[in-house]
């Protein structure tokens, strides 16, 4: 049973073709796609999807590079938004300060959402770009539970930072050609480990598009490098899920 804990199909390069989509992840065996949601519309269509098709779970968020140049009560009303809503998991938040200018509101912006989850008991599936020191910084001084750190490209001692936090990670499908993710697998337990796919983006191949069925890939290489068989790496990562969702 296969998990993508990071997804994007209510993307313009996914979106038109869902229906044929999600038919071809129920034949590869997957359970469950979260669907990350950036800004109100985005959070709007994750909905939208999640209603239609019972595999795709709602993760409603605010993206930092957007939520920066929002208003205190923009944000706040999303936040109002996203607990009533009460959804699946919180995400994609976090820092970015790649692409973002306001790096002290977007910590700002991110402690509220901290708080947020903690209040409704949601897990966050957290964003961190040029930001992994001040990402690791707030989620330990915030005392954030569940945390699911997407994509995170920190350096070994922010790495075990997380671990000794018990954080997740989850492992894109690019990691068949990116050493970084390799090196990520080889230092956190198996424990911790999650798979993702962050769709349209990060697929296997470079230059093309990225689907949830691609998870499996971030498996085979995960059990490679962990000298275990496939399908025990899929049990343990399915039973991940669970601990860190359910």
């Amino acid at each position: 049973m296969l998990v993508d804990v990071h997804a994007h199909l209510d993307s313009k390069e996914l979106l038109p073709d869902i229906k044929n989509i999600i038919k071809k992840c129920l034949e590869a065996r997957m359970i469950a796609i979260i669907n990350n949601g950036v800004d109100h519309t985005s959070n709007l269509k994750t909905i939208e999807i999640s209603d239609q098709y019972s595999i795709v779970k709602p993760s409603l968020g605010l993206f930092p590079t957007i939520a920066e140049n929002l208003s205190e009560k923009e944000i706040d009303a999303e936040l109002k938004f996203i607990e009533k809503f009460n959804p699946f998991a919180i995400g994609e938040i976090g820092l970015d300060f790649f692409r973002g200018k306001k790096k002290e509101k977007q910590i700002e912006i991110f402690k509220k959402i901290i708080k947020l989850a903690k209040k409704i008991k949601k897990p966050l599936i957290v964003h961190s770009r040029n930001a992994e020191k001040e990402v690791i910084k707030t989620l330990i001084e915030e005392k954030a539970k569940k945390v699911i750190l997407h994509c995170f490209s920190g350096k070994k001692n922010l790495i075990h930072e997380a671990i000794k936090n018990n954080f997740y990670f989850s492992i894109p499908p690019n990691i068949v050609r990116n050493e970084h993710f390799k090196n990520l697998v080889k230092e956190a337990p198996i424990s911790l480990l999650l798979t993702e796919t962050d769709c349209p983006y990060l697929g296997p191949e470079k230059e093309e598009l990225n689907f949830p069925m691609n998870v499996i890939f971030s498996i085979k290489e995960i059990a490679r490098i962990k000298h275990l068989d496939e399908e025990e790496v899929e049990k343990m990562i399915d039973m991940n899920f669970q601990r860190a969702f359910l």
